[in-house]
């Protein structure tokens, strides 16, 4: 086509679309949501799924595992690590990360960052470059060499300004000094199974003699690169022999074993499935859109059969008359690309920020080049084939039969068999997106009303870190920690408040086998596992547990010699290791064979790991006798009324009042926290739910279109049986019933459809049935009934006709 007529043809289509705002503006929307939200999900997928690593040679990478019979995913010793790491050959490297926190000392305050402990060999494995400087090496390592840690991009932009001199500097990380000697490429993080370290320092791994003597001490996350001519199966093979051997040279290690999976495609299996269902869902939304449009263009070229009928009268080619129709459909989808990939951009910035929390394999979404030329390629398709058949349906137009009467006649039946099917898929897709959303929204209500085991309303949580030099004596429980809580306890409102060691819902925590008293313990991975949670007497006084047997810890339970170490736990332990048996005065071993931990209590359960899960069987300690030394502490406070973030600013003015340079970080409600256990969920909930609400809206929109553009050609039949003596009623129910036959015939494709697509979602529906009959019945209705009232509306016009204007309209 010349260039000259494809501007002719462009320009009478924009003239076409301005004279049919409704027809065209409809179009457009139905494109831009299609097209926006495809876009949207694709950069999720492209991001978790498709991006290469950014590392040096990715594929040689492999993520190395402990294995027991309780877990697959473990970390490992400093001791067994290094042993590994000494001995392999297959691999060119082991390295290690671990995270912890610190205490930044700025100019006027002090503030807690993340901190990862990493092997000096890590970031050359990975082939990571510094944005400025140096990273790690395997020389910083050394026990003699100069403490140096690397700083995070974004530490470094906001808490020193970019200023690039920093590099050889000097900072104040836990009273130590430590010099700059490089800051981190922006957004540098290292995945390992489903997690992604991020970190806002990092520094050497270095390894004091007593952590390379404790064999069952697991911290370290391990990954390795698989060293030239290797594979990742021999080096897997290779490690499970070395680990092996180490294993039968401590006995201590027995059970304990070693797995080694390729780095690429393990972060991303846990969400896999999850995006790539929700990739199905916008698809679904996609062609209901594309549909949709389809069934505009088609009404609207039967409305423009004399139109055409005279173009092919007066000579014109099939190819001439498809043009118009084709020239609007690329206008139409040229505009509802542009608002669709606007939507995208919002819906991106929506998703990175809302998912990135729980899902941190989204972090850093962005709209890129590929998902730009992907819905580029989608608008094209969508163009094509929203335009091409009712081009090509148009094209086939009868010039005498159009120009005799202008309508009626087999093609107009055949548009309303292409009409009427099209409404019938939207119906059964908008069904089975609705139907999942259903599901998934009863799982997650049912979620989140489980009982987490105390009343999280009026409870305020915040992190507090203080710098060990400041507490030479690692007296920081008595010096820091009680007088804190005494000055919180004494802000008028408050009710109580206490520390542990990890945050309830927090879904972290120390965990070891424990072996009661006269137990062998020649297979220490055959031992029941426990969570270990160590509190402050109070900290009960603020979750309101109660005591079901024995006593709470109290101030006598303390670190001197006098003082028996003694434990509460929760009710799931005893229901595992004592049913039936009281268990107080039991005792476990400690830490070592010679000391004992004595159960004085036993309290109610508290979901600590979120509300997917029971509560895990959990053993709470005295700060005072095992936290000695601890400088960082969650510290939880219960008001009596009102909102607890209304006391942020006293709590904050106690915590100072006792040390001025604590930090005070991640201060949160108590039902913030919960929502973060539950992060995932929701976020998967709400791309679901507003899928199924738009396409509802858009299969309803389709129900109105057809059948008012159905009424519209009938109205000369209307009007004729009126004049015959035809009722309004009649008429009403005659329309009524066609909308109710392309509903029920939809809702029927689409609960058929459904018993295969709910099942795909069981790992998203917490314990709702995929074939839940309530959800069934009730979504079915729902849409039966909208799109009852969507039919209504044109019924109802065709009721209330003037049968002389009618048949005078022909």
């Amino acid at each position: 086509m010349p260039a000259s007529t494809f501007v002719t043809e462009t320009l009478a289509a924009v003239r076409s679309l301005r004279r049919a705002p409704l027809v065209s503006g409809s179009a457009i929307l139905c494109i831009a949501l299609g097209i926006g939200s495809t876009a949207a999900i694709s950069s999720a997928i492209s991001r978790a799924l498709l991006q290469p690593l950014p590392f040096r040679e990715p594929e040689r990478l492999v993520t190395v595992y402990r294995t027991t019979p309780h877990f697959d995913t473990g970390p490992f010793s400093p001791a067994n690590y290094s042993d590994l790491a000494r001995e392999t050959h297959q691999l060119e490297g082991l390295a290690a990360i671990t995270p912890t926190t610190a205490l930044l000392q700025l100019t006027d305050e002090a503030a807690q960052v993340s901190v990862k402990r990493v092997t000096g060999n890590l970031f050359p494995l990975l082939g990571v470059r510094a944005l400025r400087g140096r990273m790690l090496t395997d020389d910083d390592d050394r026990a003699d060499a100069p403490q140096v840690v690397v700083i995070g991009e974004e530490l470094w932009r906001e808490r020193f300004g970019g200023d690039a001199s920093l590099i050889g500097k000097t900072i104040r990380l836990d009273g130590k000094e430590s010099t700059v000697v490089g800051i981190a490429p922006r957004g540098l993080g290292i995945p390992h199974g489903s997690q992604v370290f991020r970190s806002q320092v990092w520094t050497p791994m270095r390894f004091s003699p007593d952590e390379l003597s404790q064999r069952r001490s697991n911290y370290l996350n391990v990954l390795g690169k698989v060293a030239p001519g290797a594979t990742a199966q021999s080096a897997h093979a290779e490690l499970v022999r070395l680990f092996d051997n180490v294993v039968a040279a401590n006995p201590v290690l027995r059970g304990e074993q070693l797995r080694a999976l390729p780095l690429v495609g393990e972060g991303e299996r846990s969400v896999r499935k999850p995006l790539l269902l929700m990739f199905g869902a916008v698809g679904m939304v996609l062609f209901i859109a594309a549909t949709n449009v389809a069934s505009l263009l088609l009404a609207r070229a039967v409305q423009r059969r004399r139109e055409l009928a005279i173009r092919s009268a007066l000579g014109g080619t099939r190819g001439q008359l498809m043009r118009p129709v084709l020239s609007e459909s690329l206008v139409m989808t040229a505009i509802g690309l542009i608002a669709g990939l606007a939507l995208a951009w919002v819906g991106v910035r929506t998703i990175g920020s809302v998912a990135a929390v729980r899902l941190p394999q989204l972090a850093g979404l962005s709209v890129d080049y590929r998902v730009i030329a992907f819905a580029i390629a989608l608008a094209v398709v969508v163009a094509v084939c929203c335009g091409g058949l009712p081009a090509w349906r148009s094209s086939a137009v009868d010039p005498q039969d159009s120009l005799r009467d202008g309508r009626g006649g087999g093609t107009s039946r055949a548009h309303h068999r292409v009409l009427r099917s099209l409404v019938v898929a939207e119906v059964s897709l908008s069904l089975v997106l609705l139907l999942g959303a259903g599901l998934v929204i009863k799982g997650f209500a049912a979620l989140i009303d489980r009982d987490p085991g105390f009343d999280p309303q009026p409870i305020l949580t915040l992190q507090t870190t203080v710098s060990p030099q400041r507490y030479p004596d690692g007296n920081t429980i008595q010096r820091f920690l009680e007088p804190a809580l005494e000055k919180i306890r004494a802000i008028p409102g408050v009710d109580a408040a206490g520390s542990i060691s990890q945050i309830p819902y927090d879904n972290w925590g120390w965990n070891f086998n424990i072996r009661y008293e006269g137990q062998p313990g020649d297979d220490p991975t055959r031992l029941p596992m426990a969570e270990n949670r160590v509190a402050t007497p109070e900290f009960f006084q603020v979750t309101k547990q109660k005591l079901v047997a024995g006593r709470l810890i109290g101030p006598q339970d303390d670190g001197r010699r006098e003082s028996p170490t003694v434990v509460v736990v929760n009710q799931a332990l005893v229901r595992r290791d004592f049913p039936g048996k009281d268990p107080i005065g039991q005792r476990f071993y400690y830490t070592s064979d010679t000391s004992f931990a004595t159960i004085v209590g036993v309290v109610t359960d508290i979901r600590n790991f979120g509300p997917v899960e029971e509560a895990h069987p959990e053993v709470y300690s005295p700060f005072r006798q095992t936290g000695q030394g601890s400088s960082n502490f969650p510290i939880l406070v219960r008001v009596r009324r009102g909102n607890p973030a209304d006391l942020v600013g006293q709590v904050r003015a106690a915590i100072r009042s006792v040390d001025q340079q604590a930090a005070i970080t991640d201060v949160k409600t108590m039902p913030e926290v919960m929502a973060l256990s539950t992060g995932r969920a929701r976020f998967y909930l709400t791309l679901l739910s507003v899928f199924a609400a738009v396409a509802l809206v858009l299969a309803v929109s389709g129900i109105y279109g057809v059948l008012s553009y159905a009424v519209a050609q009938r109205t000369r039949e209307f009007g004729i049986r009126s004049a015959l003596g035809s009722t309004a009623g009649t008429t009403l129910r005659l329309v009524t019933t066609e909308g109710l036959r392309l509903i029920g015939l939809g809702v029927a494709i689409g609960l058929m459809g459904s018993f295969a697509v709910t099942r795909l979602l069981s790992a998203m529906l917490y314990g709702v049935s995929p074939l839940d009959r309530t959800t069934w019945a009730i979504t079915t209705v729902v849409l039966v009934a909208i799109g009852l009232l969507a039919a209504l509306i044109p019924a109802f016009r065709a009721a209330q006709a003037d049968p002389l204007l009618a048949i005078r309209s022909d």
